[in-house]
């Protein structure tokens, strides 16, 4: 029998064994346009549990109490310091929600003005759990703010948990760490401890430290890899950390619909709002007012099959410095391929990238990719993009590929890539990001589905006369 820890966790159960509960959130600010938007959908519990007095540090640990599938666990409003979720495996689902109101976690002015450096949500050994702020009509029900240390982290196996509608603000630290305690991968996904976690609808403002998801390839092995991890919808704004998200042995990412606002104001190091090692998708991403790469792909597939990595339907706008894109191999950093990996395929297409480079650093121009080594087999395919004014010392703006391989940059395909002096001639509207009706790029993107017209991630252009760039 399972005990109850009533000095940790404060629970009541409903009176009824079934509640239909209201999601009505909006699609948050900031949202890229075609996104698609959040639904009032009803959900139905099988059972509410409502925890949390609004005060205090709370546990919610499955070993502790007992929660039936498919059921929802309601967390009191209110300004806690620390709260820990764990041992939460059902079958099927179990949800967490704030209840009416915001839940606040306060690193800064908690108890009596003391600094809190554990304030915040950790999870640990969970699956099949979503941890959702929409359970009020607030925009971010779980607000974790003023943490000079680290608010979120996540350890154990975990598989399938999804945190969502979480706003992170003055962070100075990781905002969120995942640490897989040094596992060595033995090519099956048996040994993989982080799989299908997702971010979606997060918030992250004035957050000065990397979110880190671990990870390490060498010459001999890779450890702690993670597999189908997603970062979708969310907004990064006032961030100054250089790299936002890094991920050191990632298969199968993904990464979408996310906006980039105000980034690296004052960071000039070379970096990227995503550094993954591994493979992933990034799509339908919108960066403006920054400086960085928007991914750095140092790409790696693991097992014998190579991956490909897609990169469509982004624009950027506005780096003080670097091109929006980078991509290598690992080979290309001095680190041989591990055991049980290949190469990756990567298809360049439809992004939208203009205004780069706008200080004219001399160091670093701008184009649309930095490109360098990658092994024998490797395909890069660079179709329908869109430039304008980018700047390069050379005063070669147009250029498509920057500092890569010679042979490498020759075997790669490009097509249909246009350059403009500025978003005028373009005929792209910088503010509600589209092609005006003459615009000169219309219809000039290489007819054919370059990319499966069946599958929901990808590119909805017309097959027999697409647009260029990102804007359809």
């Amino acid at each position: 029998m399972k005990k109850y820890l009533f000095l940790i966790l404060v629970l009541s159960l409903s009176a009824f064994s079934c509640k239909k509960w209201i999601d009505a959130t909006a699609v948050p600010p900031g949202t890229p346009p075609g996104a698609p938007p959040d639904v009032t959908t009803q959900e139905i519990f099988s059972q509410v549990y409502n925890v949390g007095t609004g005060k205090g540090n709370l546990t919610i640990d499955g070993n502790s109490a007992t929660y039936v599938e498919n059921s929802l666990i309601v967390i009191t409003a209110g300004t806690y310091g620390t709260i820990n979720i764990k041992n939460i495996n059902p079958q099927t689902k179990i949800t967490i929600k704030n209840g009416d109101g915001i839940v606040e976690m306060d690193g800064g002015n908690y108890a009596g003005g003391t600094k809190n450096l554990g304030a915040g949500l950790n999870y640990s050994n969970c699956s099949n759990l979503v941890i959702s702020g929409n359970g009020s009509k607030d925009e971010f029900g779980f607000y974790i703010h003023d943490n000079l240390y680290r608010p979120t982290s996540i350890s154990g196996t975990n598989k399938n948990v999804t945190l969502q509608y979480f706003s992170y603000k003055n962070i100075g630290d990781y905002p969120i760490a995942l640490n897989a305690g040094g596992t060595v991968w033995n090519g099956t996904d048996a040994s993989i401890k982080n799989m299908g976690l997702k971010f979606l609808r997060n918030k992250f403002d004035n957050c000065d430290g990397t979110t880190q998801l671990g990870g390490q390839v060498t010459t001999t092995g890779v450890t702690d890899l993670s597999k189908n991890i997603e970062f979708g919808y969310n907004q990064w704004t006032n961030c100054n950390a250089g790299h936002l998200v890094f991920a050191g042995a990632a298969d199968a990412m993904s990464i979408h619909d996310n906006t980039f606002t105000n980034i690296n104001p004052t960071n000039n190091n070379d970096n990227g709002f995503f550094l993954v090692i591994g493979n992933t998708n990034f799509y339908r991403n919108y960066a403006k007012n920054y400086q960085g790469h928007m991914i750095r792909l140092w790409s790696l597939s693991f097992g014998a099959t190579p991956a490909n990595c897609l990169i469509y339907n982004n624009i950027a706008l506005g780096s003080r410095k670097y091109s929006p894109f980078e991509w290598q191999s690992t080979m290309g950093l001095n680190v041989a391929a591990a055991p049980n990996t290949t190469y990756v395929n990567i298809k360049l297409i439809n992004n939208t990238a203009g205004d780069l480079n706008y200080e004219h650093d001399a160091g670093f121009g701008a184009c649309l990719v930095d490109n360098y080594v990658m092994p024998a087999g490797s395909t890069q395919e660079v179709y329908n993009n869109m430039l304008f004014n980018t700047y390069t010392p050379s005063g070669i703006q147009h250029r498509i590929f920057q500092f890569s391989d010679a042979t490498i940059q020759a075997k790669a395909v490009a097509n249909k890539n246009i350059y403009y002096g500025d978003d005028a001639a373009a005929g792209f509207n910088k503010t509600i990001l589209i092609l005006t009706n003459s615009s000169a790029a219309k219809n000039k993107g290489l007819a054919g589905h370059l990319i499966d017209l069946l599958d929901y991630n990808k590119l909805p252009f017309n097959v027999l006369a697409p647009s260029i760039g990102a804007v359809q």
